[in-house]
Parts: structure tokens; sequence; C-alpha cells
């Protein structure tokens, strides 16, 4: 038969958080890594420095930003 070891509930706590931490960590370095292939996999422009300056209209970028947030981005 195996032992059965005892461990703290701190200690069990502990592992667990450094455990879940890690994996986030790892999936987020995943993440962003795909990001980075997908997007040197096409060829992607550069913009211009710096960029021309257009006037807004207050209204029209007061509706387009409500709009925008109502619609869930």
């Amino acid at each position: 038969m195996s032992e059965v070891k005892e461990i703290s509930r701190r200690k069990f706590l502990v592992g667990a958080g450094a455990t879940i931490a890690g994996a986030a960590l790892a999936g987020g370095i995943g993440g962003m890594l795909a990001g980075c292939e997908a997007q040197s996999a096409g060829k992607v422009e550069t913009p211009n420095w710096p960029a021309e300056y257009k006037k807004l209209d207050p209204d029209k970028a007061a509706e387009r930003g409500f709009n925008a947030y109502k619609n869930g981005g």
C-alpha cells in the first residue's frame, strides 16, 4: 500500500494557486504567440507617421460611440 501524506490547508492552497497562475500565464503567452503568427502570415501595411489630421464632427462621433457601445463593439 502507498503512504498517505498529510498536507496542510495552507500548503494545498498555495500549491493550487501557483498551478492556476502558471496555467493562466502559459495560456496567455500561447495566445500571444498565436496572434503574432496570424499577423505575420500576411502583409501588414505600416501606417504613415504622423497621421494626417481630420476634423471630427462631435455629434457624429458621439453617435458612433454610443452605437458601438450598445452593439458591444
